[in-house]
């Protein structure tokens, strides 16, 4: 979403960026800010928050911010956690009026009321930079007199100091037990383990699972069947749709592992191991009520590759055939490291 701020707002706060002076980091605001050619730098920002919050007993706030540039300014994209959790998306041709705008989010996320009263009560400077952070057109170019005049490259595409940070990708190890049906033809328990890559919009997963036993009788042989364990790997890529603390996500791969077989009901029961291959298919939803942890619950479909049949050697008959699709309902919890 796109915000409009006040002018005297703006104002009030690029002069406060403007003063630069020495101050230190606020114990309580913990705030990731890129570097970017011609913008403000992180302690810039923090120590404006630190003086519109002079007096105040402030909360601790967490923010992480990357901002982007093209030819109509900067566009910031800011997340808050505080008590509960806000995302801004902000635009301007200045980058002071952007850094500006998060010293004050983040002040007011901090202390409410006494930020909120005292940037009310403040009247701007004469000399203030008024910026309207609505998205601009391109076509106009911006006001030479009120300017601030950034570096021509910065102007013209987005910096390279900016690019990497919206592309690292987040690191999560999770835990999960589903319940499923395939290999086997009753519900089976299984425990998986992941690690995980996450960007905005994908994430890829790479999985092992173990299954507990399950057994599968023969429909024509009476006390005759066959046991079967599965131990397999998996590979996923999901892409996400996210809004605030919840993620819609799909996830494809592909399931590779080992069938373990044991007779059973049998004078000799024999084991054997094959080859298991699966194509997966799993809708799933995913909330993160902190920002180093999240719960998710999902629908996996597989398709089997390697569908084995087993036989009693006793009777010389067909005791089971792996079918051909099958289903896993599940859920987990992941820890998030960044």
């Amino acid at each position: 979403m796109s915000i409009r701020t006040c002018p005297w707002l703006v104002a009030l706060c690029v002069s406060l960026l403007g003063a630069r002076e020495a101050a230190a980091a606020p114990s309580w605001l913990e705030l990731r800010w890129p570097e970017v050619a011609g913008c403000p730098t992180r302690e810039e920002v923090e120590a404006t928050a630190l003086r519109l919050t002079a007096g105040e007993s402030p909360q601790p706030v967490t923010a992480e911010a990357s901002i982007t540039a093209d030819a109509g300014g900067y566009a910031l994209d800011l997340r808050v956690r505080d008590s509960g959790a806000q995302q801004r998306t902000l635009q301007s041709p200045h980058c002071e009026a952007l850094a500006g705008a998060t010293a004050v989010i983040v002040a007011v996320a901090a202390a409410p009321i006494g930020v909120s009263a005292r940037v009310t009560a403040a009247p701007p400077p004469r000399d203030a930079l008024e910026v309207d952070l609505a998205p601009l057109p391109v076509a106009k170019p911006p006001a030479p007199a009120t300017e601030l005049p950034p570096a021509p490259a910065t102007e013209l595409a987005p910096t390279p100091s900016a690019s990497p940070s919206r592309r690292r990708p987040g690191l999560a190890i999770g835990f999960g037990a589903s319940a499923g049906i395939g290999p086997t033809p009753r519900f089976t328990a299984g425990l998986s383990g992941n690690v995980s890559l996450l960007w905005r919009r994908v994430r890829l997963d790479l999985r092992g699972s173990g299954w507990f036993p399950g057994l599968a009788r023969a429909s024509d042989l009476p006390g005759i069947g066959v046991r079967l364990q599965l131990v397999a790997g998996a590979v996923r890529g999901c892409p996400r749709l996210v809004r605030r603390t919840v993620a819609l996500e799909l996830c494809a791969g592909l399931e590779l592992g080992a069938l373990l077989a044991e007779g059973a009901g049998l004078q000799q029961n024999d084991r054997s191991r094959g080859l298991w291959a699966a194509g997966l298919l799993a809708p799933g939803v995913r909330w993160q009520p902190l920002r180093w942890l999240s719960l998710g619950v999902e629908v996996e479909g597989l398709i089997a590759f390697t569908r084995r049949r087993y036989r009693a050697s006793d009777a010389d008959a067909l005791v089971y055939t792996v079918p051909p699709v099958g289903v896993r309902l599940g859920g987990g919890l992941a820890v998030h490291f960044f």
